[in-house]
C-alpha cells in the first residue's frame, strides 16, 4: 500500500467523482480508477459503489476513510515540517495580542538579514500547549487566567512541559487602537453603554469574573456585537465602529494617570503571562533571543 493510492482514494471519497479528483490530482481518469482498483484488489473488498451520479462510498469504505484521511494529513504534515527543517524555519506560537505584535516586529528589524524564515501562529493557550506538546512550534507565548491554572498545570505534568512566568497582569477594556483616557475621567457606567468584538475560543469571554477597581461586577457576554478569529477585522472594528474588546492590560507604559483603557479586575486572581518550552523540542538561537527579547522589554515597565 503506498501514499498515493491513499491520496487519489481520499480525493476522490470527498469529492465523489473520479474524473473531479483527476483535476485536482492533475491526473486522468484512468489513472485514478486503475490506482484505486488497485487498492481495493490489495484491502479484498470495495471501497465505493458506481452509481448515476458519480460514486460513494461502501460501508467498509467510510470506515477505511476515517483512517485513510488521517494518514494522508500527517503525512503532508511530515512532508512540510521536512521542506521547513530545510528553510531553516523558526517556529513561535503566541496569543493574540498587540503588544506581541509590535515586540515580534521590532526583534525582526534586527533580524532581518538573518539567514531564517519566521513562522509566527496565533492560537488559543490550549492550542499551543497541543502544539508546543507535539513540538510543532519552538516556544509559546500564553495567558494563564486563574479558573484555568489548575487544568494548566496539570497538562504541564503530563505533557512535561515547563512554563516561566514573566508578568502577571489585570484585565483591560479597550476603545479604539492606540486611544488612551485619564484615570480621573474613568466612569464605570460607561462600561455598561458598550458594544464588544471579541476572538473566537476567547478565554475573556468564558471568564466572567470581572469587576471594576471599586468592586463593581462586570459580565459583557450579552454586550458582544461581533466575534472574530481575524485581528484585521478586530483592528478596523476597534477604530471605526465605535467597538470596545475586553482582553489582558497593556504592557505599553504611559504617562502617570494615563491608561489604555478601563483595567478590570477578576474575582479569582491576576491573569499570568509567560512563556511555554517543551524541553525535548529544539530551541534555535533567534527563539533564544527572542525569549530575552520579551523579558528585557518587560524590566523596562
Amino acid at each position: 500500500m503506498e501514499i498515493k493510492q491513499l491520496k487519489y482514494f481520499v480525493v476522490a471519497a470527498d469529492i465523489g467523482s473520479f474524473s473531479e479528483a483527476a483535476k485536482v490530482l492533475y491526473t486522468t481518469q484512468s489513472s485514478i480508477s486503475k490506482v484505486i482498483g488497485a487498492l481495493e484488489k490489495e484491502l479484498g473488498y470495495s471501497l465505493f459503489r458506481r452509481e448515476s451520479k458519480g460514486i460513494a462510498l461502501t460501508y467498509e469504505g467510510k470506515k477505511f476513510h476515517q483512517r485513510a484521511s488521517r494518514l494522508v494529513a500527517d503525512f503532508e504534515t511530515l512532508k512540510n515540517d521536512s521542506v521547513k527543517r530545510q528553510r531553516n524555519m523558526v517556529k513561535i506560537a503566541v496569543n493574540h495580542s498587540s503588544w506581541l505584535a509590535n515586540c515580534f516586529s521590532d526583534f525582526y528589524e534586527s533580524h532581518k538579514d538573518d539567514d531564517v524564515c519566521f513562522c509566527i501562529h496565533a492560537d488559543t493557550t490550549s492550542n499551543i500547549i497541543n502544539r508546543i506538546r507535539l513540538m510543532e512550534d519552538e516556544v509559546g507565548f500564553v495567558y494563564v487566567f486563574p479558573d484555568t491554572r489548575l487544568q494548566f498545570e496539570y497538562e504541564l505534568k503530563k505533557y512535561q512541559l515547563k512554563f516561566e512566568k514573566l508578568k502577571s497582569v489585570d484585565g483591560m477594556i479597550y476603545f479604539q487602537p492606540d486611544d488612551v483616557v485619564k484615570k480621573n475621567e474613568v466612569r464605570t457606567n460607561i462600561i455598561h453603554n458598550l458594544k464588544y468584538i471579541q476572538s473566537e475560543q476567547d478565554e475573556y469571554i468564558r471568564n466572567a469574573a470581572w469587576q471594576t477597581e471599586s468592586g463593581e461586577k462586570v459580565n459583557i457576554n450579552d454586550d458582544i456585537a461581533v466575534i472574530t478569529n481575524s485581528d484585521y477585522v478586530m483592528h478596523a472594528l476597534l477604530e471605526k465602529n465605535s467597538l470596545a474588546n475586553l482582553s489582558a492590560d497593556s504592557f505599553n507604559s504611559y504617562d502617570m494617570g494615563i491608561r489604555p483603557g478601563i483595567r478590570l479586575k477578576n474575582e479569582g486572581g491576576e491573569i499570568e503571562f509567560g512563556v511555554l518550552i517543551n524541553d525535548n523540542g529544539r530551541i534555535s538561537k533567534e527563539v533564544e533571543e527572542f525569549i530575552t527579547y520579551i523579558r528585557n522589554q518587560l524590566l523596562k515597565l
